[in-house]
Parts: C-alpha cells; structure tokens; sequence
C-alpha cells in the first residue's frame, strides 16, 4: 500500500514539473558571438521555427568584419531586457571583449575585463529565475590566418607560433625527441619576442577570464556553461589551456559544464539546452556512424575522438545518449570518412562517385525514416563542406527533405552542434519551418562551400588577381554568379522555386555565404 502511494505522488509530481514548465512563456535572451549568419541569423531563424521568442541586440551594437562590438552597450541592453527573458543565451566572448575576434586582437586591462566579468554576477542575482546559459571560448591556435582576424604578426609567424606551442605541449604530455627540442630551440629563436609575448599575454587574460567564468558556475549562478575550443589540435596552446580548465572544472557535474572543440555551434547547443530545461524535455538520443574507423576519427581542426566530443555536445544540449533505446527521440547518422582522414570539402577527393560505405550508410538512413524515426545527419567526412556522394546519394533517394536537420560545414564540432541543435528543436516546427532550414544548410554546406566556393575561386578570383579574404571591387559579380549556381542547385535538388534564392557575402571574404529564401 506504502508503495502505491508513493508511486502515485512520483506520478503527480512528474505531471506538476512537466506542467509548469511546459506553460512557461518561451521567450530567449540572445547575444551572439558576432554577426556572421550562422552565429546570429540562423540562430534566430532556428529559435523562431521552434515558435521561440527571441530578443537580440541591435545588430550595430554586435562585432561584424569591419567593426569591433561593444560589450559596455551590450551589457547595457541585457540589463534593460533581461526581465523580458526566461532565459538568456549569453556569449561571453561578446559581454567581455566584444566579439569572437575581438577576443584575440583586443587591448582591454585586467581591471576592464575583471569588471565585465562581474556584471555576469551581478545578472544573476537581479533575475534568479532566468537561467544564464553562457559560452565561451578558449583562444583559438590556427596554424595561420589571413584577413585580419588575428593580430597583424600572426600572418607572418602564425605556422611558427602554432609550432612552437604545439611542441611545448607535447613536452608536458609526452616530452620531446632530440629533434624536436632542436626545432623548439630554433622556433623560440625565430619568433620575435614582442609578437610571442603579446600573443601569451592576450591568452593569459582570457585563461583568468575562463576561470572566472568557471567559478561562476561552481557559485551556481549559471544553469549552463559551455567553453568551447576554438580551431584546435592535439597538440597545442588551445589544447593544453583545455587540459588545464577541464582539470580545474574536474569537480563540476557534466549536467553544469561542457568543454569541447568548436565555437561557431555553442550558441546553437545553448539554445537546445535553453529550450529542453523550459520544456522540461530530456531527449533520448541514439548515435550511429559509417562504416570505417568511426566514432575514433579526430578531425581536422579538432584535438579529440570524434564519438567524445559528440556525446559532450548531447549532454550539454540536455540531451541523454543510450546505445540502443527502444524510442530514441532523435537518430544522429555520422557520416565519418572510412579512415577518420577528414580532407577539405574543395578538393579533388569529394566526388559524387557513390562507394559501397556510403550506400550503406545511406540504406540505414533511409530505413530509419521509412520506419518514422526523426534522423538528423552529421556530415563530417570533410571539413569545410559536405561530403558530395552522400549528398547525391540522398537527392537520389529523394531523402533530402525528410531528415529532422542536417549539417555540414566548417568544422566537424560547428556541423556536430547545429545537427543536435536543429535536431532537438525540431519537434517544435513545423514541416516547412523545419524543410526551410534544411535547405539553408544545403545550399550553403553543400552547394556553396563544397562546390561553389573552389569553382568561384578558380573562374573568378585568381583570374582577376583578387583576394579571397578582401572581396571588395569583385564583390558584385561574384554575389551575382553565386546567387545564379545556388538557383541552379535549388532546381535540380530542393522543393521550391530556384528564384527564392538570394545570396550575400556579408563578411567580404569567400569563406561564407548568406543565404536567404524568400517567404
């Protein structure tokens, strides 16, 4: 008799906690990173599909190519709106320096930053009961970099820098050949002093900021934190800073903190996470790979197992994996490279020739929705762009509009955190909310980044001795021939009328698109 009675109170408390938070008003507090489209248009766009109401800074206030955001006016409006808001999804990087790359050419004080890091404090006390879902990013380490996202130096010792800390780290995980130590030698030799020590002293400010931002978690002053790395390797400054902070959040439940590879997704995963903890919704998730090495790939660009990082990306989106449920809420299909090799999308390798792994990959999608499964696709055989023999395989299949969301670009954490995402939020849309989403990402992951850029690129920019980072003078033209080939695409592959397509190039470089489909 005891434990019926209990098992009805458990029952009627499931249905109280299901109820009210179901009922809660869903409206997000939004700062993005900065305002590149899939940092702050598709975020948006994603948020509104899955009937969100979103409040976001004016777009002047947020960092754009040619200018630095604002974190003093940003936090200004924050304060002004976050009364409006059930919960905020906050980039630490905008409050504190500004904007993804203004984090790593800033010349902000200690005492700046320490004091925009303790509005974060300030926040969560004057509005307990919206929770903070912040992101952050541990300073990236590219082994180069043009078009001045980085300080001036790194164009020109930007491959020695990368060099120098990689071995350095090395040296802490596993020590140096004599070799090595000679090339260590050479490389701190090399580097000027000014240009290393610069560089430190930025990574310095935001190690001590990402500590902070830890403790504010340990204090519970946020429901989430997520540190992502920024374009990393296994050996490197990001992953070594990464070690460290994993280390010191050691004592932190996973349900609290997240660190992986990536920056451009982690809004997208807080906004699953903030829609999940309002709806009160713990998605059941099931992963699945392509034939070949699989979950143990490490991508490019990336410093850790692919099947590691995935599962992260899961739990920080409020999510739960089981291996094989009987009712997973949501299928992520990874298509991994058959040797874990993940080259870039514009080479001569991603061919449309369909292989015998693919084919079955593809076969198990396409079971799956034909049994009423929601699939959601992670096309990470590439980096930068899909995998072209996957793509014809689902255009053939005619698959392209039944998957639950799809990506594929940049790198495999971006296209791993807006697969979940889009896929989490999915139950929310509906099917043409979700379809029109779907076909952003086609159009850019597989139309214009796999194809469209190289072919540009090839026909236009190096003829005219352009420059892939500074479009300028070249600009219109490239807009018009892009927008034209993303038409042709829309004809052969999607569901709706080619002239719906409009293309931009809102950073002034090759390497995004915007994509823009008319109502």
């Amino acid at each position: 008799m005891k434990s019926g009675k209990l098992y009805i109170l458990v029952i009627l408390a499931m249905v109280f906690v299901w109820g009210s938070s179901t009922a809660q008003a869903k409206t997000i507090l939004y700062v993005p990173q900065d305002d590149r489209p899939v940092s702050f248009e598709d975020v948006v766009d994603t948020a509104a599909a899955a009937k969100l109401t979103v409040l976001a800074p004016p777009q002047e206030l947020i960092a754009g190519r040619d200018k630095k955001g604002d974190p003093d006016k940003l936090w200004e409006w924050v304060e002004e709106h976050a009364g409006q808001a059930d919960a905020m999804v906050l980039s630490g990087d905008a409050l504190i320096y500004g904007g993804l790359v203004d984090s790593r050419t800033h010349s902000f004080t200690e005492q700046v930053l320490q004091e925009r890091l303790d509005n974060f404090k300030k926040l969560a006390k004057q509005h307990p009961f919206a929770g903070l879902y912040v992101y952050s990013t541990v300073q990236r380490t590219p082994k180069g970099s043009a078009g001045g996202v980085e300080p001036a130096y790194y164009e020109t010792y930007g491959r020695d820098i990368f060099q120098l800390t990689a071995l350095r780290d090395k040296s802490e995980v596993e020590g140096l050949s004599r070799k090595e130590k000679k090339l260590l030698a050479d490389l701190q030799n090399k580097i000027p002093q000014e240009a290393l020590t610069d560089w430190m002293d930025r990574r310095q400010k935001n190690y001590a900021i990402n500590v902070g931002l830890i403790d504010n978690v340990r204090q519970g002053l946020f429901r989430f934190f997520l540190l992502g790395r920024d374009d990393t390797a296994p050996y490197s400054q990001s992953h070594k800073e990464g070690r460290d902070l994993s280390n010191l959040a050691a004592d932190i439940p996973s349900t609290k903190f997240q660190t992986f590879p990536g920056a451009d997704q982690l809004s997208m995963v807080m906004l699953a996470r903030a829609f999940n903890d309002l709806t009160g919704r713990i998605p059941i998730v099931q992963i699945q790979y392509a034939p070949g090495v699989g979950k143990d790939s490490i991508p490019t660009y990336e410093d850790q197992k692919i099947g590691q990082s995935i599962a992260a990306h899961v739990i920080a989106a409020g999510g739960i994996v089981f291996r094989n449920p009987i009712k997973p809420d949501l299928i992520i299909q990874v298509n991994t490279p058959f040797n874990g090799k993940t080259p870039e999308a514009d080479s001569r390798e991603n061919t449309t020739a369909v292989t015998p792994q693919i084919k079955q990959f593809v076969d198990g999608i396409q079971s799956q929705i034909a049994a009423g499964k929601n699939v959601s696709v992670a096309d990470i055989s590439f980096g930068n762009g899909a995998d072209n023999a996957l793509m014809t395989e689902l255009s053939r299949r005619q698959l392209l509009d039944k998957l639950t969301s799809y990506s594929g670009w940049n790198t495999a954490g971006n296209t791993v955190g807006f697969t979940i995402g889009q896929g989490m939020l999915a139950g929310s849309m509906d099917a043409e909310a979700r379809k029109r989403l779907l076909a952003v990402r086609y159009l850019d992951d597989w139309a214009y980044q796999a194809n469209i850029r190289r072919a540009l690129s090839e026909e236009i920019v190096y003829p005219k001795h352009g420059s892939l980072v500074y479009l300028n003078d070249l600009k219109p033209l490239l807009t018009t021939e892009a927008e034209k080939r993303e038409r042709a695409f829309a004809a052969e592959h999607l569901w709706f009328s080619p002239e719906k397509v409009s293309v931009s190039f809102p950073w002034n470089r090759m390497f995004e698109i915007g994509i823009h489909i008319a109502e």
